[in-house]
């Protein structure tokens, strides 16, 4: 087995058997990772790099957004659509404008709702949910 081939096999195995916040927690810290890479190509001057990782980031922002349950989470789902719709156009902002300034914000931003998100997985130390076997496959879809 190649190393790559290896690494995505625990990938998909890590995100197969995390619970609901855990997978929420991974997001943010994807997010959060994307855009500290598109500071550093902004640094660098790398107008490639820093729009890859935007553009990682504004996905990763909009599944979170989708993953909204408006119906049961009520106001603090409109909360949490207000603040990421607040981090899309920043993101988008900083892709045009090339300033930090607007990758900072998103990282005040979306900083504390991590650290939030991590503190939820640990008071409830949720166990995932073992997929049954005998059942079809479903995409992820989480709800908050």
């Amino acid at each position: 087995m190649a190393p790559q081939t290896g690494l995505l096999s625990y990938q998909v195995n890590d995100i197969s058997t995390s619970s609901q916040s855990q997978l929420i927690l991974m997001m943010y810290d994807g997010a959060l990772q994307a855009v500290n890479q598109s500071i550093q190509c902004m640094t660098q001057k790398d107008v490639a790099g820093q729009s890859r990782h935007i553009l990682k980031a504004q996905d990763i922002i909009n599944e979170l957004s989708l993953a909204l349950d408006m119906k049961q989470g009520g106001d603090v789902s409109k909360t949490l659509e207000q603040l990421y719709q607040f981090v899309l156009n920043q993101l988008i902002q900083a892709n045009i404008t090339k300033d930090s300034m607007y990758l900072e914000s998103v990282i005040k931003v979306l900083s504390p709702l991590r650290d939030a998100w991590s503190r939820i997985a640990e008071a409830t130390n949720d166990e995932p949910e073992l997929p049954d076997p005998t059942a079809p496959a479903t995409p992820f879809a989480a709800k908050c």
